[in-house]
């Protein structure tokens, strides 16, 4: 088995154009003064699609947006570079996780409601409960009225047509998918929206006076504050790169509807973590006084759930100039599909990522099981950067959006590789990975090192792992 590790490509010699397109869409060519470099190429693994090439590009995406603040603070330029073998295990970097010795992947891949079953027209659809929890686990079984192994779901669901259960799953809130191929994707109503729209969007939704970096510039993001309401995967992990960065991030969750002990290692590590819940009005009302003092908010709930607390993009953008918005999403923010529920294998299968990966009559996941979570965290991290160095130049409030179907098609738009290019390459991930270990309340953690190499900038290690709840909801600074 040879990989490709030597080919360097640089994006100042014009040789990483799916990465120049990035930066020009993002407004960075300018603000960006460096290098940019990826070692290696596609393919690693057997697979037709780039996914070690669209992780780096996205991570050096994210790096280059950094660059450019830091820039812009110090007047320093920092080059940067990547490995694409270092990218490819960021792209399932919950697959690098122990705690104490012991591994502590999320699991989605051995629970029973997880899976992409066949129907009664022949055609295949993706259930998925997630971790699992419990409210979307129990909403199938009761559907199905079935036991909770694979087995009597897969009977249950051989019993419909797959239009037909997608429809009635998705009007009970279950996230459900029909393994489209991509021309059925791209040509869906929901497809034909999100591809009019770019991967990454950055909308202006305010005016505002410039208002720069105040404070030292010690990091990149030093002085900014970041209030994460996020959960599951992409959210939280893009605003894990704030905290790199050197923000100050408060994570606000509910104390009844957590994520599992694995995620919060996994993505909120760096971050400070308080409850909120949200029915009582002092909650509220904290939320409110929180979010006055924010920089960044980051949103990854339902759209129902911001409207009923009025903390959607426009409503905060009118309370506080100068707002930068994140809202991640399965579908996307326009179309008929845009209120709909799903995780990053639904989108997997909707998209056409399954069928071109194990063709129509056995569609399939990615070969490290993940393709969107991560990537679409890298990607909104991008974005929010890049809203953060245009707030400080020409002043305004920003809304970047991002979805999980926008970034699997922006994956597609990147071509595929030739099937005699990669039939000889591993089924899965077993290359070498650069760990590192933190030492934490929760023990001796072991995690991915980060993928990207500066030359100049500095990150913060991030060695603080807080349970949910752990703080007061209140800013430090």
């Amino acid at each position: 088995m040879q990989v490709t590790e030597l080919k360097r490509r640089s994006y100042r010699n014009g040789e990483l154009n799916t990465l120049s397109k990035l930066v020009q869409d993002l407004g960075l060519s300018e603000a960006f003064g460096a290098e940019a470099s990826l070692i290696g190429a596609d393919p690693l693994l057997r697979s037709p699609h780039r996914l070690g090439e669209a992780t780096a590009q996205a991570l050096l995406l994210e790096g280059m947006a950094a660059s450019a603040i830091w820039k812009m603070r110090t007047n320093e330029n920092s080059s940067l570079e990547i490995k694409i073998v270092d990218a490819l295990h960021a792209l399932h970097s919950t697959h690098f996780l122990w705690q104490s010795g012991y591994p502590m992947s999320v699991g989605a891949e051995s629970v029973p409601t997880n899976g992409i079953f066949k129907c009664k027209d022949n055609r295949f659809i993706m259930t998925e409960s997630g971790p699992p929890y419990t409210k979307l686990e129990r909403g199938y079984l009761n559907f199905f009225d079935c036991g909770n192994n694979r087995e009597s779901l897969a009977r249950e669901i051989l019993k419909f047509n797959a239009e037909e259960l997608q429809e009635k799953l998705s009007a009970l809130g279950l996230p459900a998918s029909v393994a489209y191929s991509r021309d059925e994707w791209w040509a869906h109503p929901q497809g034909q929206a999100l591809a009019a729209r770019p991967v990454v969007e950055i909308e202006k939704i305010g005016e505002g006076k410039a208002m720069g970096f105040a404070g030292d510039s010690k990091y990149p993001l030093s002085g900014i504050k970041v209030l994460d309401f996020t959960h599951v995967l992409a959210g939280p992990r893009s605003m894990r790169s704030m905290a790199q960065y050197g923000a100050e991030v408060l994570h606000i969750s509910s104390p009844y509807h957590r994520d599992t002990v694995s995620q919060n290692l996994l993505v909120n590590i760096g971050k400070r973590s308080a409850y909120l819940l949200l029915s009582e009005k002092s909650a509220r009302q904290r939320l409110k006084e929180l979010i006055a003092n924010a920089d960044i908010f980051s949103f990854s709930y339902r759209p129902s759930v911001a409207e009923r607390f009025e903390i959607d993009a426009k409503t905060l953008a009118e309370q506080h100039p100068g707002m930068i918005y994140l809202s991640v999403n399965a579908y996307g923010h326009s179309g008929p599909w845009k209120d709909r529920p799903g995780f990053d294998h639904n989108v997997q299968v909707a998209s056409g990522v399954a069928v071109t990966e194990g063709g129509a009559d056995a569609p399939r996941l990615s070969p490290v099981f993940y393709l969107n979570d991560f990537l679409t965290g890298y990607l909104a991290a991008a974005g929010v950067l890049s809203a953060l160095l245009r707030r400080a130049c020409e002043g305004g409030s920003y809304h970047v959006k991002v979805s999980l179907a926008r970034t699997a098609m922006w994956v597609q738009e990147l071509g595929y590789l030739n099937p005699e290019e990669y039939k000889e390459m591993p089924e899965k991930d077993e290359y070498p990975a650069n760990l590192h270990e933190i030492e934490t309340a929760y023990g001796i953690l072991k995690e991915l090192a980060p993928a990207v190499h500066f030359t100049q900038l500095p990150r913060m290690l991030l060695h603080t792992a807080k349970a949910f709840g752990a703080d007061k909801a209140e800013w430090l600074s």
